[in-house]
This record gives structure tokens, C-alpha cells and sequence, in this order.
């Protein structure tokens, strides 16, 4: 494994200063522990995505420089986001902060020891995923075909469907299973290799491990900001960061699934915030990190249109609402029958889908394997059993939190649509064999765990909802 040089240190710091611009930007200058730790925690994630999309643009012809290309742009778009930033210093808003305050010893010792056993954890995930090269059978057979070929290529060749690789034999293209899987995790690959100066899979495994340290920091951030009181914030990223499957996903790093779900989660906590207090660049900042993930994943192209669907609704007057759900259902309805998907065929009973398959509708009885997955087996500790009594314990403040109740409306739409997914379609196979269908429900973990916690903050008076005549509630600062 090559050595760690300025180089690879600077594609970590790098991403973070310029990602924690665009959240100040976003947010305003940081005003406290938990702006700051948001700016950059959240600030990293959100880094990263630039950097990799900024060695799409520079470094198609020389992928084995591809930091050394992209690098100016990057920092170009930082120094633009912090002067923009420092352009809102003056006059900002505070808005709802947790500003510090004294803890019973009790709670901070209970405080102390979450932190270490976080660190530590997260400690002992990287050091594994730096261990070995990628080691899951998807991870190295679909997701790292494209960054090792294009980086010991030094160049970028297009990847084309099986037929089309046979019947063209003389195109400058490649074929593999996952020929249409999205590539802006492949560059983000790049950009760690190339700045190691060599294809070195376990330098670049470790970034699985930086973003769940990065998204653990802004949900922190962002929870304090809600008004939870520090070490049940700290509880909850103990929640995140102990669950076995997360784990999996870190210490054998290579799936996409982790970036998916920390990059809709990241997207729901800024959303939240917006909806709190007002913040419309934390809004600006949900949208952009939601139209991120149809570039991550397949299946981000359907949670973005759920989040964009019930964030837009809940823009709406509440007269609108329901006409305007009307409509769209019947639009979609009419598009379905006159064949306007253009690549995705649907009919009355089947949805086919290219580089995914076809899903023909049907029941299909696997709760037996759904219960396993989520209640029996060593997946999720006691996380699905937990959620139901929280849910029951505050379902009230689904009447009285909009916070709440919009956030709880959009999972409850996810999690529908996964219901359909496996009980009533050929993806059933997926719940039987123990496979992908933890992974799907993965990805909605982290927004999960934002409902948990807005669920939990503390109420006080009621404040006018931004943008409308409509209540909202906001944050109670604890002592």
C-alpha cells in the first residue's frame, strides 16, 4: 500500500473546507458548537460530491491525475462559497441553536463515554476497511470496475450494454453486469487513488469510514440545533454507528448503498432545519443533496422524487394540496398509458426497467423473511423493535410538529413503495435470499434516525411558518 503524502491528506482537508463554505453559505457564518460541528461534518459530505464531480469535468482524458486536475476547480468553487458566506455575516439570523450548557456529572460522564465508545468505533471500522482490498462480491464486481479500469487505463472509456459491446466489436467501449450503474461514485474513487498515486483500494476503503464520521458530526450538529439536549444526541449517533449492518457496510466498504443513505439523510436533516427555522439556503442545500443521488444510485432516482414530491407539497397552501395530488396522480396515470417513460416500460402489471430488470405484479408472501431480516437476525440489534414505541410513545406530535409530520409522511411513502417492491413484485427474491433487501431498507436508515430525533426535541410556543400563514414549532433551548 503506498505511502499517505501531502497529496492524499489534502484530497481529505480539501473537501472539507469546501464543503463547509458551501454549508455557510447555505447556513450563514457557524454561531456555535453545533453550526460548527454541521459545517463540517456536513460540510465533508457534501465535499466529497463536489470533489468527485469536479474530477468528472477536468479528468476524463487523465484519470491517474485526476486530483491534480480537479483540485483548482474544487478549490474555485470553495473561494466562491466562502465569500459568499462571509457576504451573509453581517444581519443573519441566529436562528435555533443548542448554546452550551451545564450537564448533571451523571449525564456527562454518560456524555464522555458515548463520545469515546463513537471514536473508538469508528476507529476500529476504518482500520478494517484499510485492511484488505474490496472485498464484496457486488463492491469489486460492479462498483470498482469502473474507477480501476479507467484509472489504470489512465482515460475513460465508455461502458456499454452486452449487446451493444457484441455487436459493435470495433468500438473503443467496455461491457460489465453493471454497465448502467451511475458513476459519481466511481470518480469519487478516482479522486482518492489518484492523489495516493496508485489504484490502492484500501486508502481509498477508508472514505466509507470518513462519511459515516463525517454525517455522525453534522447529525450532532444539526440534532443540537433542534434542541436535543447533548448526550441524547450523542445517544442517537450511538444508535447510527453501532448497528451491525452500517457496520458491515463500512468495515467491507465498497457499496454505494452507505453514500445513498448518508446523502438522503444529510438531505432530510437540512430539510428539517428549514422547516424549524426558516433557513431557505438550508433548503437550497436539501434540494442540491437530493439531486445527488440518482448520480449515487439506481434507487436514488426514486428517493428524490419522493423527497422532491412531499417537499413540494408541503410548499403548497393546505387548499392545494390534495386537487394538486389529483392531478399529478392522474398525469401520471395518463403518461403510464401513452408510453411517456421512455426507457421504462409499464403496464397493468408489469414495470420493466433497463439494467434492472422486469418486475411482474403479484403477491409474493416472504414476511416471514422480512420479519427475520428486521427482528431475528444480527442486522439491526433492537432498532426495529424501539422505532414502533417511539412512534406510539410521541404520535401525538405528529398533530402539533410539521417537522414531524412532513418527515414522517415522506418515509411512510418510502417504506410503502419498498412494501410494494417485495411483496408484490419478482424483487420479492431479494427478501428470500437474505440480500438486497436490507440494503434498500439501509438507505433510509439515517432519515430515520432524523425522524427519531425530531420526534424527541423539545416543544415550546409555536412560531409562524416560513413562507405561510400556517404554525410551526419551534426548539426549546435546555439548560
Amino acid at each position: 500500500m503506498p505511502g499517505v503524502d501531502f497529496a492524499y491528506l489534502a484530497a481529505w482537508l480539501l473537501p472539507a473546507l469546501v464543503g463547509s463554505g458551501v454549508w455557510c453559505a447555505a447556513r450563514g457564518p457557524a454561531r456555535g458548537p453545533a453550526d460548527i460541528a454541521a459545517a463540517i461534518g456536513g460540510g465533508w459530505l457534501v465535499g466529497v460530491l463536489i470533489a468527485a464531480g469536479c474530477a468528472r469535468f477536468a479528468a476524463p482524458a487523465d484519470t491517474a491525475h485526476a486530483f491534480a486536475r480537479a483540485w483548482p476547480w474544487c478549490a474555485a468553487i470553495g473561494v466562491v462559497a466562502w465569500i459568499g458566506a462571509m457576504m451573509r455575516l453581517r444581519g443573519h439570523p441566529h436562528g435555533f441553536f443548542a448554546r452550551p450548557g451545564s450537564m448533571r456529572v451523571a449525564l456527562r460522564a454518560v456524555w464522555w463515554l458515548l463520545l469515546l465508545w463513537i471514536v473508538l468505533r469508528l476507529a476500529l471500522l476504518g482500520n478494517e476497511a484499510s485492511l484488505r482490498p474490496v472485498f464484496p462480491w457486488d463492491a469489486w464486481s460492479a462498483w470498482a470496475v469502473k474507477p480501476k479500469t479507467w484509472f489504470l487505463l489512465g482515460h475513460t472509456e465508455p461502458y456499454v450494454s452486452m449487446i451493444d459491446w457484441l455487436a459493435n466489436p470495433q468500438l473503443a467501449a467496455r461491457t460489465a453486469a453493471s454497465w448502467g450503474y451511475p458513476e459519481l461514485l466511481a470518480w469519487m474513487q478516482l479522486w482518492f487513488a489518484s492523489a495516493a498515486g496508485a489504484w490502492s483500494e484500501p486508502l481509498v476503503d477508508v472514505a466509507w469510514c470518513g462519511a459515516l464520521a463525517a454525517f455522525s458530526l453534522a447529525a450532532y450538529g444539526y440534532w443540537r440545533a433542534l434542541g436535543l439536549v447533548s448526550w441524547l444526541a450523542l445517544a442517537l449517533i450511538y444508535v447510527l454507528v453501532s448497528l451491525p449492518l452500517i457496520d458491515a457496510h463500512v468495515a467491507l466498504a465498497g457499496y454505494a448503498d452507505l453514500w445513498l443513505a448518508l446523502t438522503l439523510g444529510l438531505a432530510t436533516l437540512a430539510w428539517v432545519r428549514w422547516i424549524v427555522d426558516g433557513e431557505r439556503g438550508q433548503l437550497a442545500l436539501a434540494a442540491c443533496l437530493a439531486l445527488c443521488l440518482p448520480a449515487i444510485k439506481l434507487e436514488g432516482t426514486v428517493w428524490l422524487l419522493t423527497f422532491l414530491g412531499v417537499v413540494a407539497l408541503d410548499l403548497l397552501p393546505r387548499r392545494w394540496r390534495w386537487p394538486t395530488v389529483g392531478a399529478l396522480a392522474t398525469v401520471t396515470v395518463v403518461a403510464v398509458i401513452a408510453g411517456a417513460f421512455g426507457p421504462v416500460h409499464v403496464a397493468w402489471n408489469r414495470i420493466e426497467i433497463p439494467s434492472l430488470g422486469t418486475f411482474t405484479l403479484a403477491w409474493h408472501g416472504v414476511g416471514g423473511a422480512m420479519v427475520a431480516s428486521l427482528f431475528t437476525l444480527p442486522n439491526w440489534h433492537l432498532f426495529w423493535y424501539a422505532l414502533p414505541v417511539l412512534l406510539v410513545l410521541r404520535r401525538r406530535r405528529f398533530g402539533s410538529d410539521r417537522a414531524a409530520r412532513m418527515l414522517g409522511l415522506l418515509l411512510l411513502v418510502d417504506f410503502a413503495l419498498l412494501f410494494v417492491l417485495f411483496f408484490l413484485t419478482t424483487a420479492s427474491a431479494w427478501a428470500q435470499d437474505f440480500t438486497s433487501a436490507n440494503r434498500l431498507i439501509l438507505q433510509l436508515v439515517p432519515s430515520v434516525l432524523v425522524l427519531a430525533a425530531t420526534l424527541l426535541r423539545p416543544l415550546q410556543v409555536s412560531a409562524a411558518r416560513p413562507g405561510t400563514a400556517e404554525a410551526s414549532v419551534a426548539p426549546s433551548v435546555p439548560a
